[in-house]
């Protein structure tokens, strides 16, 4: 459980520390030398908040083609937090940020585009569903939970196609207690598209509770395979010109 739950937050942490490291304090270069020298940790508050409105605008899409269970429209006020990383940072990476509510965490994290869904509730949901299911290895249905993936991947304009062309598929119980016939498993179920060998990586995965039809992860780490368009700023001129404050990039919502 805790390796996805990290990869959101943990890789946006992880690249930030390695560039605060490789950057001078710059958070008030102007503009006009980000395009002469790679400053990282280069912000402005104006742009902070455009993206963190642009993020909060695809997490409220997003949710609806997903049909989540969510308190809509998702604003600001009812995030529980938000990470935007530096602009200078997004030039590199194109990663633009993401928010939490209290039900998932919504990243805008590849090619300025929608690319990973987490829930907010994985291990109480992980600890709960060990304790209350207990099924029989002939109640596997892996193609139901492969319906699923593919629906919600489609929902939200991922190319179940070409992942289906391009990779290798692998639909499995996250956990199996027990061996042969006498194993069980509880129905949360792991589908994944990787072109390497099982253990190597995947270019998208989904996680998922059939009994309720629960969304817990939905990554695509890939761009080809992301059709959505990526985010648009259309006044970064304006937006990078207000140089006279550090922005906050990581913090808890309003409440």
């Amino acid at each position: 459980m805790k390796r996805t739950t990290q990869l959101t937050f943990g890789l946006s942490a992880a690249l930030t520390a390695v560039l605060i490291e490789a950057s001078a304090d710059v958070s008030n270069t102007p503009p006009s030398s980000i395009t002469r020298r790679p400053d990282m940790m280069f912000t402005t508050r104006a742009y902070n908040k455009e993206a963190l409105r642009l993020v909060i605008q695809e997490a409220n899409q997003v949710a609806q083609e997903l049909k989540l269970p969510e308190e809509l429209p998702i604003v600001d006020t009812n995030l529980l937090q938000y990470h935007i990383p530096p602009y200078g940072m997004f030039r590199f990476v194109k990663a633009i940020g993401n928010v939490t509510t209290s039900n998932y965490i919504y990243s805008v994290s590849i090619d300025g585009k929608f690319s990973f869904l987490d829930s907010a509730h994985q291990l109480s949901d992980h600890l709960k569903w060990s304790k209350e299911y207990s099924w029989p290895i002939s109640q596997l249905d892996t193609n139901a939970a492969y319906q699923l993936a593919t629906q919600w991947l489609a929902a939200v304009s991922m190319d179940v196609e070409a992942l289906n062309r391009d990779c290798n598929l692998q639909i499995r119980p996250v956990m199996v207690t027990g061996e042969g016939a006498a194993a069980r498993f509880v129905p949360r179920y792991f589908v994944s598209w990787a072109k390497e060998p099982e253990g190597k990586g995947s270019e998208a995965w989904v996680e998922l509770f059939l009994p309720t039809k629960k969304l817990e992860i939905l990554h695509v780490m890939n761009s080809k395979y992301i059709l959505r368009k990526p985010l648009q700023f259309t006044n970064l001129d304006l937006l990078l010109s207000q140089t006279n404050a550090p922005a906050e990039t990581n913090v808890p919502a309003k409440q």
